[in-house]
């Protein structure tokens, strides 16, 4: 491309007056496979309009990676996306720009720090633990059954522990007060930021109301756990240097030359359960769901899981996670093939030509991270669940970087990717050990919707077969 086009000679689908192509868009559980589709049918720069605001989805993996580098200098993320998490004062690391971003990332980032991780670990090693007995109650319950809330449980008890050092253990013991306050605010964090219109400045319904006094309740739980950690370093000076949990970390950091306050440490706690939960959840799921597609791969995940553990059920040390390299490939490449976070919404600060267009300073920008890795990419037989890619003698050369989107790039590539894999690789690594899936279809095909932007499988229904050699 030589010459510099505007948004307005970009194709793209029809349009209406004055709605642009929200009415396209209606279905919010198929917002970002609808822009996928359009991707596909016009190119890889397309011009949509929301309302009267002209943006532009651009699926160039070397559009997608030289934005991402550039930010947060060049590019912040959707001006709504921050103000939504400001108004339930929430603010942290995914969703801050400018300085107060950079404090945070610092705070975060000597947070989940590798030397961190390695003492955190006791925490996933119980997780698995629970796991495996859980699926061994699925299993014996049978026919078959929805893996999705088994994964969210398991999930959302690593990262509430992790976080502020609360064992919930709603994989044992269910759903707990706590854990409803957690969903209903990553539900309607989702809802505000697809909303067109912020009705709720001028006017609350009671699904408002009733977020309000769960974020009520979820402050007033961290402030109490900021309390127990300051005791507990108090207590055991030694944890300044040693956490046991990511908010002990932070209490730590904030008695440094920053002075980070109270309010960056809840934000920055809040953000890491809303980033840490569903995403690795909806990932472990759609890998579990590849897994009994791909019965070769499953095996093989099985043997290697067998080999490394030996005769324990479960990872339980921190450097045998290291060794389960084909259980990596596998994650990667479920998280390329079926990316939880598939778009994401970003504006540039300043006039800028991108793949050849012109973005005025503001123009919302959605990069399609999944799109570029599946269809523009170059990446040999990109739509086949092949793990082997991943590996050094796999055969074929690893896929470009950037193909691989799942964490971000550049300065704000996600600090919490280290931590998503350990967690990952260990559960789905007890997964593999002692159960062997199939997909119970009875009931039609598995799908795919979205809350708001994250890609999430429907209508999910596995078998469990415990491992004969397993059995207890």
């Amino acid at each position: 491309m030589t010459a510099t086009r505007s948004i307005s000679d970009l194709p793209g689908p029809p349009r209406l007056p004055l709605i642009g192509n929200l009415h396209q868009l209606r279905r919010f559980d198929r917002t970002y496979l609808t822009m996928e589709e359009w991707c596909r049918r016009y190119g890889p720069m397309v011009r949509v309009d929301l309302g009267r605001t002209p943006g532009v989805l651009a699926g160039y993996p070397e559009a997608i990676d030289s934005v991402l580098r550039d930010r947060p200098e060049g590019f912040r993320r959707a001006g709504a996306f921050e103000t939504v998490f400001d108004e339930s004062r929430s603010s942290g690391v995914l969703s801050q720009e400018g300085d107060d971003w950079r404090r945070s990332r610092r705070l975060v980032v000597t947070a989940l720090n590798s030397n961190h991780l390695h003492r955190y670990f006791d925490v996933i090693r119980t997780s698995c633990g629970r796991l495996g007995m859980r699926l061994e109650r699925e299993a014996a319950r049978g026919p078959s059954f929805d893996p999705r809330p088994t994964l969210t449980s398991y999930s959302l008890d690593n990262i509430s522990a992790l976080a502020f050092g609360k064992d919930l253990n709603t994989l044992g013991r269910g759903d707990v007060e706590l854990q409803v306050h957690i969903e209903r605010h990553f539900k309607m964090i989702n809802r505000r930021f697809r909303m067109p219109i912020p009705y709720w400045r001028w006017l609350r319904f009671p699904i408002d109301r009733a977020w309000e006094r769960s974020l009520a309740e979820l402050h007033r739980a961290v402030a109490g756990f900021i309390e127990d950690a300051r005791g507990q370093l108090r207590a055991n000076p030694r944890l300044r240097e040693e956490p046991e949990n990511f908010l002990q970390s932070m209490i730590a950091a904030q008695e440094t030359e920053d002075k980070f306050s109270d309010e960056e440490i809840v934000g920055n706690t809040l953000t890491l359960l809303i980033a840490g939960e569903d995403t690795t959840a909806h990932t472990m799921a759609w890998t579990a769901w590849l897994l009994a597609r791909n019965p070769d791969v499953q095996a093989r995940w099985a043997a290697e899981a067998s080999e490394v553990l030996g005769d324990r059920e479960c990872v339980d040390e921190y450097e045998t996670v290291d060794r389960l390299r084909y259980g990596e490939a596998v994650l990667r490449e479920s998280m390329r093939l079926r990316a939880v976070i598939p778009v994401t919404a970003v504006e540039p600060l300043a006039d800028v030509t991108i793949a050849g267009t012109h973005l005025p300073a503001g123009t919302l920008l959605l990069l399609m991270l999944r799109h570029a890795g599946l269809y523009e990419s170059g990446v040999d037989r990109a739509l086949e669940f092949d793990p082997e890619r991943w590996l050094e003698d796999g055969g074929r050369s690893a896929p470009d970087r950037r193909s691989f989107l799942a964490f971000g790039a550049g300065p704000r590539f996600c600090p919490g990717r280290n931590l998503a894999f350990l967690e990952a690789k260990a559960g789905m690594a007890t997964i593999a050990r002692n159960f062997e899936l199939q997909l119970d279809e009875s009931a039609g095909p598995v799908g795919e919707s979205s809350a708001s932007f994250i890609s999430l499988p429907e209508n999910l229904r596995l078998r469990l077969r415990p491992r004969e050699r397993l059995r207890r």
